[in-house]
């Protein structure tokens, strides 16, 4: 584990025994020599180390899987910054109240604003590699959160807070020394975390990756977690929300899953529906082009049971697409957000809950069965089984606020 780095690292451990408890360990020491040299007759006392458990993914006939997810956690700096609001962790001290009372949850999925290294452009935002480490020291530091993290396997994805507000590729060439700041301290606190680092040679461990999207399966669930932020150009015509690359890859994958999987669930941190009715060039609703290839593309190949789960706009709900033409196709929007937002958060009000798809060319995508739009601070826990989705949504302090049961 090198400085660079801020001290993070990866360690990969072959065969594990699939849907299995594992306890674990783990300490460091601070020293100028080598490796080698360090653990060459070595005592260390590990009754200082820390410790935990985690729980191996299932093997691929497992249907059932109960996760939680969620965005958008704001900590509040006071003080001149010396000190850092703790009530967004109490959120996370909810979920793991939930995983000690026996409730099963396979992992924890975090989608996007993690951090706001901006603090919302107006209060010194970070812009130097050293504040956007410092930033995640203090929020993956805080007491519930670093104990969730050390018990569920973990996955995660930026959004815009991550750099600065609103972030798009077309600010690179301005601000390209923020973005290299940013995504360095994304990859050493963020994709550390799930199956982002796939090394062109696993006996090189300094590859960088090439890319911030990526897949992995959970039984016979399959999840693509999508990069919406650093492959984004609003000035291309069309707009582009992800590169050439990453469409093809998801449309592949959508195919190849189709018949392997009973759940396909993509992962983008800006909404993929429904739309706002003030319009937002900052969410799929400004990227019509490639959002309808996707659906069009779902909707000729016959995929089912693909659900979108996303974040970002400060409330949750859940509802469906369908289409009048075709009886066959439905694609399900969840949306969690945000674990902790201290101003007004989203109403339902500001969003086109019913009617018709906006610039849905010629298809007739219509929204159907969006239920409750929850305006707390809350969370989310997803289970699935039989052929349902069953979507239940939390208040931070873990007050239940309802369920819904979505048939896929």
């Amino acid at each position: 584990m090198m400085p660079v780095f801020d001290f993070t690292g990866i360690v990969e451990f072959d065969g594990l025994t699939t849907n299995q408890n594992y306890d674990y360990q783990i300490g460091y020491v601070f020293a100028a020599g080598e490796p080698g040299d360090l653990l060459a007759g070595s005592n260390y006392n590990w009754d200082i180390a820390a410790s935990g458990s985690f729980r191996t993914a299932p093997v691929d006939s497992t249907d059932s899987m109960s996760f939680v997810f969620g965005s958008c956690r704001y900590l509040l700096r006071l003080f001149g910054g010396t000190f850092f609001d703790r009530r967004g962790d109490k959120t996370f001290r909810s979920i793991n109240r939930q995983v000690d009372a026996g409730q099963s949850t396979d992992f924890l999925l975090m989608i996007g604003d993690q951090i706001y290294a901006d603090d919302l452009a107006i209060i010194s935002p970070d812009d130097k590699v050293d504040e956007f480490l410092s930033r995640y020291r203090k929020v993956f530091g805080q007491e519930h959160i670093r104990e969730l993290m050390g018990r569920l396997p973990t996955y995660m994805t930026l959004d815009d807070h991550e750099i600065s507000n609103d972030w798009s590729q077309d600010r690179f060439k301005q601000e390209s020394d923020l973005f290299a700041a940013a995504i360095h301290a994304f990859q050493c606190y963020q994709l550390v975390h799930g199956p982002g680092f796939q090394f062109s040679n696993r006996a090189k461990r300094s590859d960088t990756p090439h890319r911030l999207w990526y897949r992995f399966r959970h039984g016979k669930s399959a999840f693509f977690v999508m990069d919406t932020r650093t492959e984004r150009f609003p000035s291309y015509s069309p707009p582009q929300m992800i590169s050439p690359e990453q469409m093809t890859a998801l449309k592949n994958w959508l195919v190849a899953e189709g018949q392997e999987s009973n759940y396909k669930f993509v992962v983008t941190s800006v909404p993929f529906f429904p739309d706002t009715h003030a319009g937002s060039e900052d969410k799929w609703s400004g990227f019509t082009d490639q959002r309808l290839e996707i659906l069009d593309h779902i909707r000729e190949k016959c995929v089912s049971k693909v659900v979108f789960l996303s974040g970002d706009v400060h409330c949750s709900m859940a509802g469906q697409l369908k289409c009048s033409a075709d009886p066959n196709f439905l694609v399900t929007s969840i949306i969690s957000s945000s674990f902790f937002w201290p101003y007004p958060q989203g109403q339902a009000s500001g969003f086109k809950l019913r009617g018709r798809l906006a610039k849905s060319s010629d298809t007739d995508y219509t929204l159907s069965r969006f239920g409750k739009v929850y305006s707390e601070d809350n969370f989310t826990r997803l289970s699935t089984g039989g052929g349902e989705l069953k979507v239940a949504t939390y208040e931070r302090k873990g007050a239940h606020l309802g369920t819904r049961t979505l048939t896929l």
